[in-house]
């Protein structure tokens, strides 16, 4: 239930506009750390706010960040979202033995 709070505060932090099935799609400042590689770069997000797939997030391929290297896709169910009010981001959290461990992603819309 925390990672659907940070996601409400994150969109109201930001004001930001839903599709018309309420669904998000934004250009972001996206950063992730883990062990084994770091990679920070603009790029499209989305994040699904209704039915099967709610809290969905996806991190559109770009420069660095791609999903032969980086796990792009998140959900609720295997990562804990957190809306931190410094800076205003959406920070997800992780780990796997692709990202060396644990890793953390920020979004920041820009």
């Amino acid at each position: 239930m925390e990672s659907f709070h940070a996601i409400h505060d994150f969109m109201d932090a930001h004001d930001l506009e839903t599709d018309q099935v309420g669904n998000l799609d934004f250009r972001a400042f996206v950063e992730y750390r883990s062990p084994s590689r770091n990679a920070s770069e603009i790029t499209n997000v989305k994040i699904i706010r209704n039915g099967y797939q709610d809290g969905q997030i996806s991190i559109e391929e770009s420069g660095e960040l791609v999903a032969e290297n980086y796990h792009l896709d998140f959900t609720t169910q295997y990562q804990k979202y957190r809306y931190c009010e410094e800076g205003k981001k959406l920070s997800v959290a992780g780990g796997s033995p692709k990202m060396g461990g644990k890793y953390s992603v920020a979004i920041s819309p820009v």
